[in-house]
């Protein structure tokens, strides 16, 4: 299916920086919900209330403005369906490695997608993979690591719960995935549809064990209430996550996506008190300075353009 001259737009690094960046912002305090909840409802849970929730608020909206979201199955819907499942993975892994660690070195590890995703939009979606890409990502690689490291450096990295770092690395392997799917049918989909399919898909494959677990755990529905906001401020992210897709490729994309672990220690210091070191703030200092490699122009390029002119 090629893309739909509809749904295109003209490459802006800028703009989809600064969309990726409020997306990121918006699913700072949903990958947060696990330590927010502090054992109050299980993982799984937590995940189906976000999807739940995300599809109940677009088909909603949907229905309000009048977008024949169902009207006809998406020729698309095996790519939704996979990015669901990718959904729940990365979702899942994410709030269960944040409540075990503390939520900058899960946003950290978390981070290894941007190289990930760098490397799979090479090869699956045939992006050109430049030397300022790999400058950027490893310059954002770099920051996260200090960042890990100054985190940990209190207790040393050893005492990290083994299963908590696994679960960071798999979210990154599953979010990877979903940006590469993410910026195809972003193209070619409206967003409405977009985020219709994934949310409702998710949704529905977790209702029934969800279901189970809630009535064997006896969980109080003012609890599930409580988390109610996860859906609604999820849809805002991916709305913003989705206008970031169609203006730049998933290479571009990747490496200021490594900006949420900057994100998530401004919100860990507002809500927990929690204050970066000296080291934290070199490894922030070159995660921004990789996204501005690859966002700002090459001063030798133009000179090559003018001489050539």
């Amino acid at each position: 299916m090629p893309p739909n001259s509809e749904y295109l737009r003209r490459e802006n690094v800028a703009l989809a920086y600064a969309l990726a960046l409020a997306g990121m912002a918006a699913f700072t305090p949903v990958f947060a919900a696990g330590k927010i909840a502090d054992g109050l409802l299980p993982v799984i849970v937590l995940v189906w209330l976000r999807f739940l929730g995300g599809a109940l608020t677009i088909v909603c909206f949907g229905t309000i403005r009048r977008v024949p979201i169902f009207s006809q199955v998406s020729p698309l819907w095996k790519l939704h369906l996979m990015r669901a499942f990718c959904g729940i993975g990365g979702l899942a892994c994410t709030i269960y490695a944040a409540s075990i660690l503390p939520l900058a070195d899960a946003t950290a590890i978390g981070l290894t997608k941007g190289i990930i995703a760098i490397a799979l939009a090479g090869l699956i979606l045939k992006e050109l993979i430049t030397g300022r890409h790999w400058l950027s990502g490893g310059l954002c690689a770099i920051g996260a690591y200090l960042v890990v490291r100054s985190v940990g450096s209190s207790d040393g990295l050893s005492t990290f719960a083994l299963d908590g770092v696994v679960a960071a690395l798999m979210a990154a392997v599953f979010m990877a995935c979903e940006a590469l799917i993410m910026r195809y049918i972003a193209q070619r989909e409206n967003t409405v549809t977009i985020l219709a399919y994934v949310n409702v898909f998710a949704s529905v494959l977790l209702t029934v064990p969800v279901i189970w677990i809630i009535r064997e755990q006896q969980i109080p529905l003012s609890s599930l209430w409580a988390f109610a906001w996860l859906g609604p401020v999820a849809i805002i992210g991916q709305s913003l996550n989705i206008s970031a897709y169609r203006r730049a490729g998933a290479a571009t994309l990747a490496p200021i996506y490594y900006s949420s672990v900057v994100l998530a220690a401004a919100f860990a210091y507002l809500v927990w008190g929690e204050v970066p070191s000296p080291v934290a703030a070199v490894g922030a200092g070159l995660i921004v300075l990789g996204g501005l490699v690859l966002s700002c122009p090459l001063p030798v390029r133009k000179m090559q353009r003018s001489n050539g002119g």
